[in-house]
């Protein structure tokens, strides 16, 4: 497996790829990244933003994952954390996740947060998280809009 930073051709795969989890990424979600990616592709500025992707052999893009900075908290955020369908349970989000957080390591940062929705059918999701030392901090109900609530978890690195 080989994880590089997005190109612009990686979007499109991207976007297919979060569609194939309507519960994690319903549209008004996937909406919010081809800004975030443009601004990071034409501004490669590494304490603000960078995004990873995971390469298959076959140069297939299978998963992807990144981080913003959140000026509100003073920390980075893990976002878009999303792997293809036919590659999971193979080890890549835990590898993009180890990617990201190294990165915000390198910037200096010594905690992450990590938004994710917390509707029924996304258990799976939530305790991917805790198994990887993500701590559950907040719920906030209907937070998106009704029936999508928002799950928050902090992490030391």
């Amino acid at each position: 497996m080989l994880i590089r930073l997005l190109e612009k051709n990686d979007q499109i795969h991207v976007e297919e790829i979060m569609a194939g989890h309507p519960l994690q990424f319903p549209k008004f979600i996937i909406d919010k990244y081809p800004p975030r990616w443009n601004a990071f592709l034409t501004v490669q500025d590494y304490n603000l933003h960078g995004y990873h992707v995971t390469l298959a052999n076959s140069c297939e893009v299978t998963g992807h994952a990144g981080y913003v900075f959140n000026d509100e908290l003073g920390l980075h955020e893990i976002v878009g954390v999303a792997v293809s369908q036919h590659f999971q349970r193979q080890g890549i989000g835990n590898a993009l996740i180890k990617q990201v957080c190294d990165k915000i390591t390198e910037l200096g940062n010594k905690q992450v947060i990590l938004y994710t929705l917390g509707h029924a059918g996304n258990e799976a999701t939530l305790s991917f998280y805790r198994n990887l030392g993500f701590e559950m901090v907040n719920f906030e109900k209907d937070f998106f809009e009704y029936g999508y609530h928002r799950i928050t978890f902090l992490k030391s690195i």
